[in-house]
């Protein structure tokens, strides 16, 4: 098959990677156990009131789900006080990404972002015939909000802001998101992605939720993922006042999220106390694993999420092959052009000092 057959759109796109597989390096290097620190997975898994649901949903798989997740969204709605039909459940945050896009995006229009970033944005862009604008962070590694102001046209539609960025873990500072929203035009929305947002603990540094109840044009997305464990069964959402959400809906599949998807991510935020037990876990070892890094020469930014943004101060390539052998997986950075920098999950106490234990090997060995 020729590529002239391909949608013309799709041969600018570069095919996603992810992080390695455990079960492919476990055959490739013949090892029993692996440390994954590569994909800001939740170490501690989902809350056994999530299992516990899923499990007794498996009961009803012969069912189609309920198309709108209207129990979650109820759930959603009570927790952030806000309409339950200001929710929109799809297939993990990707997929929202793409709903989002495809509800907005024609050819032609400009959409913009700061880069490195989460590269899904420059994906749904591209595919849809639009233009990604792409600026650079700041020096401080966060979204350039000056520069995105003076880069809006009358053919911007979509700004994205990734709070906090991935793969750097930064968030813009505290007030300067509002003031930005302040300065966009009305017709412009911006797109606020949060999936780990959850894990920032500034006191009064306000987040898409507020945005949305002050009526500002804004989407805010969000996923099951990241601190509520739930990666595996890809439940996100975004909310927004009903006129922006109008024609995401109008684009979303009838049965985007799973029966068992459905029922742990609902089950997942009754659970409070396991959430709040994740959060300290992640803070306490982040803290622990940062001073550490930092002792054996390594360059961190803040982070206010549940991974690190590490300048290893060498070919990040040969570093991370090095680890695999070991066992540990972190994530090279060399897809947003950063040769020398990983991002580096934040795991258990345990699989944290196996990290450490392997970098200092490597350390010795080479010097």
């Amino acid at each position: 098959m020729s590529k002239e057959q391909w949608r013309r759109n799709v041969t600018q796109l570069k095919p996603y990677i992810p992080g390695k597989a455990i079960e492919d390096v476990k055959r490739d290097f013949g090892l029993a156990e692996i440390t994954r620190l590569a994909s800001n997975e939740n170490p501690l898994g989902p809350s056994p009131k999530a299992v516990s649901a899923m499990l007794r949903a498996l009961l009803d798989s012969q069912l189609y789900p309920e198309s709108t997740c209207r129990e979650l969204r109820e759930k959603l709605a009570s927790l952030y006080e806000m309409d339950q039909d200001q929710f929109l459940i799809g297939n993990g945050a990707d997929n929202v990404i793409s709903l989002i896009g495809t509800a907005y995006i024609n050819d032609g229009d400009e959409i913009i972002y700061c880069t490195p970033t989460f590269p899904a944005y420059r994906t749904i862009t591209l595919l849809l015939g639009g233009m990604p604008i792409e600026l650079p962070l700041t020096g401080n590694l966060t979204f350039d909000l000056d520069r995105i102001l003076d880069s809006i046209t009358d053919r911007t539609k979509l700004i994205f802001i990734c709070n906090p960025n991935n793969p750097t873990g930064t968030i813009v500072e505290k007030g300067r998101l509002e003031a930005f929203l302040q300065q966009v035009p009305p017709q412009v929305i911006v797109v606020l992605d949060e999936a780990y947002v959850e894990f920032i603990e500034l006191e009064g540094y306000l987040t898409g939720v507020d945005f949305v109840k002050k009526g500002y044009p804004v989407i805010f997305v969000r996923t099951f993922s990241k601190l509520y464990g739930l990666a595996g069964t890809r439940v996100g959402y975004c909310s927004a006042s009903h006129e922006l959400l109008e024609p995401i809906l109008a684009v979303r599949e009838p049965f985007a999220v799973n029966r068992i998807a459905a029922a742990g991510a609902t089950a997942a935020l009754d659970d409070e106390e396991y959430k709040i037990t994740i959060l300290q876990e992640n803070k306490r070892e982040m803290v622990r694993l940062a001073k550490e890094l930092q002792e054996l020469g390594y360059a961190l930014s803040d982070s206010h999420a549940n991974f690190l943004f590490v300048d290893m101060k060498e070919d990040v390539v040969n570093l991370s092959n090095t680890l695999m052998r070991e066992g540990i997986l972190i994530r090279p950075c060399i897809a947003w052009g950063l040769p020398n920098h990983a991002r580096i999950t934040i795991g258990t106490a345990e699989q944290n000092d196996r990290l450490l234990t392997a970098l200092r090997k490597t350390i010795k060995t080479t010097s």
